[in-house]
Formats: C-alpha cells, structure tokens, sequence
C-alpha cells in the first residue's frame, strides 16, 4: 500500500522570482564563428575570446571580449552575440553583433531538436578593418541544427551548421567582394561536473577585388578544429599547523579552457596586393583558459580511517556530501544497503544543471498550499531517512523496485548492480554488443546476465578494473569502502574520462 502523509507548507507569495542554477558552459557559448572562448567567468559581462578570420587572404588572430544575451520565450531562445575584437600588432578591428534564434521541439521518443537560423528582425552588423581595407558584411545566411539526447546525469548532443557571408570591401586600392562559405559538425556534452563541445569547421573563401581596370579573383580553404569545456577537479591539501582539529581538506577548483588549431590554403600576393598562383599552407594553434574558481569542502571527522586503502575516496565523498553519515560512525567494511546506495548515487550522479543564462519565472503561488507525498514503494516510508534519495533515484531511471512494488531498502547491494546504475546514469548502455556482451575479465562467465552489457560498458569506457587476477568479482556484496572507490572513479570519469574521448578525437591537443 503507498504510504501518504500531507504536508502543509507556508509559502510566501513570489513574483517575478527568477531561479538560476550552478554555472556552466553551454551549447553555443562559443558562438558560431570558428572562435574559442574562457568559459563562464563570475561577475564578468563579457568574456575572452579568440578567433581566426580569412577574409583578407591570410588567418589574422583577433582577441577580445565575446558578451551574450539569452532569452527564452516559449520554445524558443533568444541569443544575442556582441563581439568586440583587435589584433594590435597590425592594428586590425573587428566588430560584430549576431541575433540567433533557437528552436526547440520534443520529440516522442524523449530527445529534443533544435533549429537555429537568422530571424527576420535579426540584429547583424559586422565590420572588419585589416591593412587599412574595411570589410562590411553585406548579406549574411546561417543554419544550424542539433539533437540532444538528455540522460539521467548527463545531456549528449551533436549538430551540423552551415552559412554564407559575403563582404563588401573598401579601400586599400581597391573595392570588391569576399564571400566566405562554412560547413561543420559540432558534438558535446553538459552535466554537473563538467561540460564539453568540439567543432569541425570547414571554410571557402572567394574574392573578387577591382582596382582600376583590373580585376583580381582568388580563393582558397581553411579548417579549424576546437575543443572547450569546463571541468571540476579536486585537491587535498594538508594543514600545515599541528595543533588543528583536522589533517587537511579537500578543496573543488572549476578549470575552463578552450584550445583550437587551424589550419589554411591561401594565395600569396605580390608587392601590390595582386594574388599569385603561389598557395601557401598556413596552421598554428590557440589556447585560452580563465583562471580557476575554487570552494572548500567540509571535513569529516574520519582520523580513525588513517591508513585504510580507501581513505582518500571516502573523505573526498564526505566532502562532497555524496556520503553523509555521522563519519564517527562510518563501518568502511560494512555491507551497504540499496537505500544508502540511492542516496549516495544520486548525489553523485546529480541532474543536469539548467542554463544560467536562461531564468524561468516562478509561478504565482498561494500563500498556503496543500502538498501531498506519495512513495513510489509500499516499503519505503516517505520519513525514511532515505526516501528523497530513493525516490528521485526511481524517477530518474537509475533504480528499479522489484517483485510486488517494493524498492526492499534494507537489501545489500551487489557490484552488479551498482556498476548497472553507473552506466544507466550516463546513458552508455547501446555501446555493449547484443546480444552477448563479452568482457576481458578471467570471471566473465559469472557477470549476472542483466548486467553482462553494464560491466561490459565499464570496462570499455574505463571506470572499473580488474583485481591482481585479473578477475572484477560483481557478484560479491558491496561494502562501503567498495562503494566509495566506484563512485570516486564514477566522479572522475565524468570530469575527465569522457572528456578525454571529445578532445583527443577532434584535435590532437
């Protein structure tokens, strides 16, 4: 039987509250340009920003501050993009305001698409002054269209963009055109311990420039690869005082950075500025990084646990707050239950957070409103010191009940089950084969079948080893001190692990 009990909250009248979550990086926030940026900065109106521009027949690097401002209306989102960039070894100026729209419209089975185009009242001024010649952005078409796939802990996407810009040019001798054509892919990743976004862009320039009666026509190509993100990564530091009530901490540091390598065909040209049939390649490289945010996490009282071989994990995930038991009284060898380990995951493999820079309106709500707690289990009590654990656990996919709509708290949890919930946290599970996932692991032939694909999984993407036999024992019971190590390693798969597969597929950085 579902266990009920109302709960009579008073709640202040709110108007016009707007709700924000942690800061992160997001799809876009690179803008469309072939540029690379610092990554979310507090306090900052604009942020770094770099770019490589072709339009006058060579890469000139541009650096300066990129400034967006998102809306959201309905379904759709608002951005608009302020550049204000210089290159000042050749006093070169660029200029640029883009508005975008983003359209976003769910699909049956969960995934969203997105389109984003030009609008009709869009904002669009460019000017570019390179060796004393003006480019003004005559016309200008752009598409880009993505589908994200959103998981329990982490959103997937990946794109296709495209557009043609055309310049008309003035002075340095001469008037004319340059058209520049782009084509690319775009893939990436947002979730709470980081995000990550990587661009192929392919380029093709045409100019046609008239000085006097003669006319001069070239082209060429350029390509540009980047990778950005922002990571979390943690930091033990030990005190330097003797007499204090704790050894050290943990500190968590946000690192953002951006890398991009670029490469380009270009004519040559003469003393004059007249292209030659001459093409010259061109590459070089960018790197940008903001410096790094850091918070203190708290220290729990674990000096008994001097020495254990999971030490470092379980102070880290009390710092986190991923583990949050009196640490006076935390049994490492002790066997964890399914509802300690629901609440444990899901402080660990926490949901996505929202867009900082889009704000949604609270609704009105009564001063006084009745709200009801329905457990999803006949087992499990809404004053269960774990029930908010267990229940978004169960609502986000992670966990399953079992025979009779009972969640059975008070069970053991298997390593089966535990790496099972990893990889449906991160939504990897169509990497195993089908029918018959087969691991490297000596004890293969014992993996409980439900969790052969998950174990499978796991191993691929690197976050479970094997012992000094080479065997990985899932069938075993998980202890605490087990259940500590696989989730510090689950943790830092997701900082790091997948990032790795983002950049080092993209660029060679």
């Amino acid at each position: 039987m579902l266990k009920r009990i109302s709960l009579i909250l008073c709640i202040a009248m709110l108007l016009n509250l707007f709700i924000s979550a942690s800061a992160f990086a997001r799809e876009g926030d690179n803008g469309y340009e072939g540029g690379i940026a610092s990554g979310d900065e507090p306090d900052k109106v604009g942020i770094n920003y770099q770019e490589i521009c072709f339009v006058s027949g060579e890469p000139v690097i541009f650096k300066g501050s990129l400034t967006m401002k998102k809306s959201l209306k309905q379904n759709n989102v608002n951005t608009v993009y302020t550049y204000s960039l210089e290159n000042a070894d050749i006093g070169a100026t660029l200029r640029r305001t883009v508005s975008l729209t983003t359209k976003r419209t769910k699909k049956d089975n969960g995934q969203t698409v997105e389109e984003t185009s030009l609008p009709a009242n869009s904002r669009l001024n460019e000017n570019i002054i390179i060796g004393g010649r003006a480019y003004r952005l005559r016309s200008y078409d752009f598409s880009r269209s993505s589908v994200i796939d959103e998981k329990p802990s982490i959103n997937y996407y990946a794109g296709t963009l495209g557009g043609v810009k055309t310049y008309q040019v003035t002075g340095g001798g001469g008037t004319g055109t340059v058209t520049v054509r782009q084509t690319g892919e775009f893939y990436g990743y947002d979730q709470y311990w980081g995000t990550s976004e990587a661009q192929v862009v392919d380029y093709t320039i045409e100019a046609e420039m008239r000085n006097g009666d003669q006319v001069d026509k070239w082209g060429g190509t350029a390509n540009i690869k980047l990778s950005s993100g922002i990571t979390q990564r943690f930091e033990y530091i030990e005190s330097i005082p003797d007499q204090i009530s704790f050894s050290g901490r943990y500190v968590q540091r946000q690192n953002n950075d951006s890398v991009m390598e670029y490469t380009s065909r270009l004519p040559e040209f003469d003393s004059k500025g007249i292209s030659t049939d001459t093409m010259l390649e061109r590459k070089g490289s960018l790197k940008l990084e903001s410096f790094p945010t850091s918070k203190d996490l708290p220290v729990a009282g674990l000096s008994y646990l001097r020495g254990h071989w999971a030490e470092k994990d379980i102070k880290l995930l009390y710092g986190l707050e991923v583990f949050k038991l009196d640490g006076s009284v935390f049994k490492p060898e002790q066997y964890m239950s399914r509802s300690e380990f629901a609440s444990a995951i899901t402080a660990a493999a926490k949901e996505v957070p929202a867009d900082p820079a889009l704000s949604t309106r609270a609704v009105r709500t009564p001063r006084t409103q009745n709200q009801e707690l329905i457990s999803p289990f006949g087992d499990v009590s809404v004053e269960n010191a774990y029930f908010h654990g267990i229940e978004s656990a169960y609502k986000r996919g992670l966990m399953e009940g079992g025979v009779g709509g009972k969640f059975y708290p008070n069970s053991y949890i298997t390593v089966a089950d535990a790496i099972l919930i990893f990889i449906r946290a991160v939504g990897l599970e169509s990497l195993a084969p089908n029918p018959a996932p087969v691991t490297t692991f000596r004890d293969n032939d014992k993996i409980p079948s439900h969790a052969r694909a998950a174990v499978y999984v796991a191993e691929r993407i690197g976050i479970i080893q094997p012992d000094s036999k080479g065997n990985i024992n899932v069938s075993g019971t998980l202890t605490k001190a087990q259940a500590a190590q696989l989730i510090s390693g689950f943790i830092e798969y997701m900082q790091d692990g997948i990032r790795k597969d983002y950049r080092e597929r993209i660029i060679n950085f």
